[in-house]
């Protein structure tokens, strides 16, 4: 089967930012939250924290209540630095922070008793490996991953190959590409179209098959992939099986582009193990001539308040299915002669074999 496609597939993303917060949609983001104490292990009310993005440096403030706690929610993905400062004490800051799309992470902090201006604690983390916060399982593949990883049909739905308990069923990732089809991949023992695909928390399934997406995102689009496998919440409840949001990326105070191409061709194939042979007695390969172009730009409208990110990209497939021997039934099998078989045929009602190969049709 000959099939030839070109498909372009366009990214973009303008966030407007502003210094008093945004609100975006529920499985896009996260939140940050913790208890502030003091020295000697006391809760301490009224503490002001600010969470602060790195990239954008917007910023979000709460106070600590009676028990010393604070929550941050509807905060963007990307990397986070948190503060704490409370007069007669002095100011308390981790970084390092990576929220993924609904995630939960703990920030706490001791504070010590001094100045606020006397000295500014920085502690370096890393996000936490263990939620604390809810029971869900689940894995975050960054956007370094999906660059970096081999990736034959430049599909992002291959990176749920990566955790526990997924099974791919069709190594052609080509056909998958072309088809936009989801059925591949066989999460936890759900069948592959019962998973949920999103873009940015919105739904991305063609509603009619259930089993195709709307958009195949490119993979320099992609800022992060969130896949909840097991026990999330109410809210994923569409589908049975697996949750996949697909994070895509956003503009920033710092200008970033980039350009890619990938090209895939037959020549550097080999051919598959039952591929017919031709007259010269080589197996016969299918010819693939695939190629993927395209670039992104993103960057400050207005630095700390308004960005844009956007991109776009032009896919060419040009393929044919490789060739297979198959057998097709003499005008006697059709008849229900199959005598000159060699091997056993049994009725499928009594389990015994026909007599001399032969059924009444």
């Amino acid at each position: 089967m000959n099939t030839k496609r070109i498909q372009r597939v366009s990214g973009y993303a303008l966030t407007a930012l502003l210094l008093c917060g945004i609100a975006a949609a529920q499985t896009n983001t996260g939140q940050i939250s913790g208890t502030v104490r003091d020295a000697s292990g006391g809760i301490l009310p009224g503490v002001t924290v600010t969470v602060t993005n790195v990239n954008t440096n917007i910023s979000r403030t709460d106070v600590t209540g009676s028990n010393g706690t604070y929550v941050v929610t509807n905060l963007p993905v990307g990397l986070y630095t948190v503060s704490a400062e409370l007069q007669g004490f002095r100011k308390a800051e981790k970084t390092g922070f990576q929220l993924s799309p609904d995630s939960r992470i703990t920030a706490d902090f001791a504070l010590a008793v001094g100045s606020v201006t006397e000295t500014v604690d920085v502690v370096a983390v890393r996000g936490e490996t263990v939620n604390k916060t809810s029971g869900e399982i689940a894995r975050t593949i960054d956007g370094d991953q999906v660059r970096e990883l081999a990736l034959s049909g430049r599909n992002y739905l291959e990176l749920a190959t990566l955790i526990t308990g997924a099974v791919q069923l069709d190594d052609d990732q080509i056909a998958l590409t072309t088809s936009l089809s989801t059925t591949g991949t066989v999460i936890n023992g759900s069948r592959g179209n019962t998973n949920s695909l999103m873009v940015d928390g919105g739904f991305n399934l063609d509603s009619g098959s259930n089993a195709s997406q709307i958009n195949n995102v490119g993979l320099d689009f992609i800022d992060q992939v969130r896949i909840q496998t097991s026990n999330f919440s109410a809210e994923y409840g569409r589908n049975s099986g697996a949750a996949i949001n697909v994070v895509t990326k956003s503009g920033t105070n710092a200008l970033h582009g980039s350009t890619f191409g990938t090209f895939r061709n037959d020549r550097f194939d080999a051919a598959n193990a039952f591929a017919a042979i031709d007259a010269s007695g080589k197996k016969i390969k299918a010819p693939l001539d695939f190629k993927d172009v395209g670039f992104s730009l993103g960057g400050p409208v207005a630095r700390n308040k308004l960005f844009y990110f956007g991109g776009t990209e032009y896919r060419n497939i040009d393929r044919v299915d490789g060739p297979f021997r198959r057998t097709m039934p003499t005008r006697a099998e059709l008849a229900g002669d199959f005598s000159r078989r060699s091997t056993i045929i049994n009725d499928p009602l009594t389990g015994q074999p026909f007599p001399d190969r032969k059924s009444v049709v």
